[in-house]
């Protein structure tokens, strides 16, 4: 599974063809699989940050299953070894790119690194080319000889549950997979939509998967990802996720988000499986469901998307607050205020809808939204005098 926009860019469309069945007895025998339960509740953690403020977000979901990335391989590139996640029940992720594991010696090296995990799982996130799904077997084979001791999993796209021979290598070494069920095609030019999660689409790649008969999870969606046009042509250019891009000139950013109420439909569809979000927010985040409505979507209710606004009076002074609730990127609000007498100071870069009089308080104010979850004082007012022209 891609951290943000790398498989996007590189994916075509995956059509999945019905009615093969591939039956898997053998690993059964030689491996031990975890049991699966619909009722456990996992989510990927996928940021780079871990630092105390994230160690708080993970101890809240402490009943949660935290498959954390922990370490990323890449081309002629040092290996990244991120800070191990201390959560009870934390599962290590790898991220490996489309080749690396075809490199001389990466084998021998990578096994004396998973070694040393003290989970006794491990899971491979790797964006393997259908043409070297072969290759990718005989990888994970030599791997599990030289660490028999470790439970594997591994991410699996739709597009390879066309390739039974290969898959049926692959499930001998691993105790289940995870199916990656969003953002699987690369954005086409304004003015078409993109949908970060294609229902119709997930149908065929799950429906194909329950044929092969062979533990697996579902990955989906509970972020959103920022699409980035070229304002004059309206050209698809990039896709960004982690954190504030760096912003470029002539741009068009438009933010593509899941179908809520289509993806809980799903969900309940398949009700059986289950599933891994993805991904935890960490704070200021602006395109991950927050705490309270990540719980939500797992217990099969709809985000809550808000923005609760609030005036606090203490004697002389007002006090303006924003907190957002489940609204997902770089979205504006306008608050009406009413107009007044007052000395008015305003907060992160939220300004007056018309251009402000001294000693006058604006008819309205607007500007960003926070990051979900998040509640922000915006303004204070000293010494208001409201009017009757509220609108």
């Amino acid at each position: 599974m891609s951290a943000g926009f790398r498989r996007c860019l590189k994916l075509r469309t995956c059509f999945i063809p019905h009615g093969f069945r591939l039956f898997f007895l053998s690993s059964l025998l030689f491996f031990p699989t975890l049991r699966l339960s619909g009722a456990e509740s996992s989510v990927y953690f996928w940021h780079r940050e871990r630092n105390e403020a994230t160690g708080q977000i993970l101890a809240s979901f402490g009943d949660w299953r935290i498959y954390a990335l922990r370490g990323e391989f890449r081309n002629n590139v040092p290996p990244v070894l991120l800070r191990a996640v201390s959560a009870p029940q934390s599962v290590p992720v790898f991220r490996l790119d489309a080749r690396i594991w075809r490199t001389a010696d990466f084998t021998r090296r990578f096994s004396s690194i998973l070694r040393q995990e003290p989970s006794p799982e491990i899971q491979i996130d790797c964006d393997v080319p259908e043409s070297l799904l072969h290759e990718y077997a005989l990888f994970l084979e030599n791997l599990r000889a030289q660490i028999p001791e470790k439970r594997f999993s591994v991410t699996l796209l739709p597009c390879h549950l066309r390739h039974p021979e290969e898959l049926r290598r692959i499930f001998r070494q691993i105790s289940y997979y995870v199916l990656q069920l969003h953002a699987l095609e690369r954005p086409g030019d304004l003015p078409s939509e993109y949908r970060l999660f294609d229902s119709s689409a997930a149908v065929r790649a799950v429906d194909a998967a329950l044929g092969l008969q062979v533990p697996f999870r579902m990955a989906l969606p509970a972020y959103a990802y920022r699409l980035h046009y070229s304002e004059k042509t309206g050209k698809f250019r990039r896709l960004s996720a982690e954190n504030t891009p760096r912003k470029r000139g002539n741009e068009i950013v438009k933010t593509a988000l899941p179908d809520w109420a289509e993806l809980l439909e799903f969900r309940k569809k398949y009700a059986e499986i289950p599933v891994i979000w993805f991904r935890l927010a960490v704070p200021g985040d602006r395109l991950c469901l927050e705490a309270e409505n990540l719980r939500r979507l797992d217990a099969g209710m709809p985000p809550l998307e808000t923005l609760e606004t609030s005036i606090r009076r203490s004697g002389t002074l007002s006090e303006i607050y924003w907190t957002n609730h489940g609204i997902l990127g770089e979205r504006t609000h306008t608050q009406i205020l009413g107009g007044g007498i007052g000395e008015v100071f305003l907060f992160h870069g939220v300004r007056p809808v018309r251009p402000a009089v001294p000693g006058r308080v604006p008819e309205r104010i607007r500007g960003l939204v926070p990051p979900p979850g998040t509640t922000i004082k915006t303004g204070e007012i000293h010494r208001w005098i409201q009017t009757d022209s509220k609108k």
